[in-house]
């Protein structure tokens, strides 16, 4: 079922959504369902995550959990990562 709404945009908004559409090469209408589509799942998937991770037994059991789903990357400059003996 689809259904049709009237958005109200602020010009720069609408402006940029324009730019990164052609930038895509969609349509105005594919890339505004596709970044919606893409936050929702997002949204989704940070949920269910955080469910499992409250689910797990034990501390160690939810730091396994995300071992196996958060891929091993190396932190950015502008992460402050504490110390686990500091």
């Amino acid at each position: 079922m689809k259904a049709t709404y009237t958005l109200r945009l602020p010009e720069e908004l609408r402006r940029k959504i324009k730019e990164e559409s052609e930038r895509s090469d969609m349509s105005i209408n594919q890339y505004i369902l596709y970044t919606l589509t893409k936050e929702i799942s997002y949204r989704e998937a940070e949920r269910a995550l955080k469910n499992r991770i409250k689910r797990a037994p034990s501390r160690e059991e939810a730091l396994m959990l995300l071992d196996t789903i958060v891929p091993d990357v190396p932190p950015l400059a502008e992460d402050n990562i504490l110390s686990v003996n500091g």
